[in-house]
């Protein structure tokens, strides 16, 4: 072998490495449940996702929702190609969870950070919910897959766009605003509409750490500020996005849901 081809065989390996072994993610997914911030649940079917299918495992295992028909890629973000999203988690360092079977007063989201070793930093924060959902002690009850504008943040698992954007918004209080945004795009038979419909992750005013308050989204999960400016680009690139839902804790669904 040529000193040339040496190096683009290592390259190429090199590429395809995973961040972390499995045995390294079960330590960070034990080291969490220590913690009893995040449902024991919400960390397997997040950390499982991630697990199963990222590139470096070979890539999204279940397609089926991405072959669907209307599956849409936003037209606010040209850089993300739908094929790429068949490679699945690309972002290996970052796995986001929004606890919503928790009150909106509460820090109900969650960004954890990952290096070879571990756990690097967990952010957490407050994060709103869909004014279209019916609630039910301060959370969200009611869930949405359908091709509107208005209804509340979809349940399940999600891939964060390829970059963030500019997000503009409006808010009674201030008018117009621009924050840091996301695009989440769906995976699931809960929420492949996602994209279509116009979900992203992104800073808002009426979203306040100090102290907590909340107001309601258009169904996006909104953050304060500050917090979508700091966390949201260590988080793009295809990283696994969690809504954590009374949809999943109820029906008792701990896995994958096929859109097949």
């Amino acid at each position: 072998m040529s000193f040339l081809l040496f190096i683009f065989s290592f390259y190429v390996f090199a590429e395809t490495l995973p961040l972390m072994t499995p045995d390294k993610i079960e330590a960070v997914k034990t080291e969490l449940k220590k913690q009893k911030s995040i449902p024991d649940a919400a960390i397997d079917k997040a950390f499982d996702f991630y697990t199963n299918n990222r590139k470096s495992s070979g890539g999204l295992k279940d397609s089926a929702c991405l072959d669907k028909k209307g599956y849409k890629i936003r037209g606010q973000d040209p850089r993300q190609k739908k094929k790429d999203l068949y490679f699945g988690v690309l972002n290996e360092s970052c796995v986001c969870i929004a606890d919503f079977t928790r009150a909106s007063t509460e820090k109900r989201g969650a960004c954890i950070l990952l290096n070879k070793n571990g756990i690097e930093k967990i952010e957490t924060f407050p994060v709103a919910h869909g004014s279209g959902s019916l609630e039910k002690n301060g959370m969200p009850a009611t869930f949405t897959n359908k091709l509107t504008t208005t209804g509340t943040t979809l349940s399940g698992l999600h891939l964060t766009g390829v970059s963030t954007m500019v997000f503009g918004g409006k808010e009674k209080s201030v008018g117009p605003y621009k924050s840091t945004g996301l695009s989440l795009y769906g995976v699931e038979s809960s929420n492949w509409t996602a994209s279509a419909v116009g979900k992203v992750t992104h800073g808002a005013p009426y979203v306040t750490e100090h102290p907590i308050a909340v107001g309601h989204s258009l169904g996006c999960p909104a953050m304060p500020l500050d917090t979508a400016k700091k966390i949201l680009p260590l988080c793009q690139g295809q990283a696994t996005w969690y809504n954590h839902t009374l949809e999943d804790k109820e029906q008792k669904i701990p896995t994958f849901r096929s859109c097949k």
